[in-house]
């Protein structure tokens, strides 16, 4: 595995240092960018406000549509029909390994290289743009782990539930709610899918201008789903696991992506105030005035 991490690592730190560049017009001086004074932020700064606003006002709605998409595709047995697709087809599953090993290497890829980037560049936008990916990571996994445990539903192959393994239209429609009864590995809803939602939603936020991170979460969110869906022949998740990962991460990314952005925006508001002089040019005095902006 570490000859195949390796490359992601290094993938991961040549996309940051592009990435720290996104915000730059210019050269950044130490502490500064494109000569403008920047103060560094940590990685647990808003991290209540961002957890509340994941989940507050037009966020709410993602759990619901995540709710009512896993739902439709399980009773209308699109799920069994995309699992058995997979089934008889295992090239796709084989071609999807690599992004087995993304979605758990990748965001602690994605965090490392833009952490080094940015403490090697002395540049702290890119150091909160790693911050964002590391918070939103976090929360996410702590969030799907929380669902895993209660929803308990099993995964398309036998290893939870026996009894209604045979049957698979059945083990389709199965959810085991209650304490620990499917585990906190497989189940409902795919954390593979839900990091890498979480982690690029963070910086499609936190960079609201870059079209080309835009791009990059598209193709990498719907390159999750279908890596998770078609994986060990289909028996990986339930595509429904794999939507409703998008669905529920993605307000967890992008509130924890601008809330990082305001932080660094207002620090550096904040550290632009300073003491200054200014010439008196009253016509009965002359001298100095000395202040501060505030």
């Amino acid at each position: 595995m570490v000859p195949r991490v390796v490359p992601l690592v290094l993938a991961a730190v040549l996309l940051s240092w592009t990435g720290s560049a996104v915000a730059e017009t210019g050269e950044a001086s130490e502490g500064t960018v494109a000569g403008v004074a920047v103060a560094h932020v940590g990685p647990l700064d808003g991290l209540l406000r961002n957890l509340g606003g994941a989940f507050s006002g037009v966020n709410l709605v993602y759990p619901l549509l995540a709710v009512a998409a896993t739902t439709t595709m399980a009773t209308q047995d699109v799920d069994l029909d995309v699992h058995n697709y997979f089934h008889d087809h295992p090239n796709w599953g084989r071609a999807a390994y690599p992004s087995i090993i993304l979605g758990v290497a990748g965001p602690v890829a994605l965090f490392g290289g833009l952490h080094i980037v940015g403490r090697v560049r002395d540049n702290p936008e890119t150091v909160g743009a790693a911050y964002a990916v590391l918070q939103a990571s976090a929360l996410t996994l702590g969030y799907v782990t929380v669902l895993k445990f209660f929803v308990g539903r099993p995964a398309p192959r036998d290893d939870y539930v026996p009894s209604v393994a045979a049957d698979e239209e059945k083990l389709s429609r199965t959810f085991r709610p209650g304490f620990y009864r499917g585990g906190v590995i497989a189940g409902w809803p795919s954390g593979h899918v839900a990091l890498t939602t979480a982690a690029l939603g963070a910086l499609v936020a936190y960079y609201p201008d870059s079209v080309w991170l835009k791009l990059v979460m598209g193709v990498g969110v719907a390159g999750m789903m279908l890596g998770v869906s078609s994986f060990d022949r289909g028996g990986f998740h339930w595509a429904s696991d794999a939507v409703a990962g998008a669905l529920m991460a993605f307000p967890i990314g992008t509130s924890t992506g601008r809330g990082m952005r305001k932080l660094v925006d207002g620090r550096k508001a904040r550290t632009e105030t300073a003491w200054f002089l200014s010439p008196s040019l009253r016509p009965d005095a002359g001298g100095v005035l000395i202040g501060r902006s505030f």
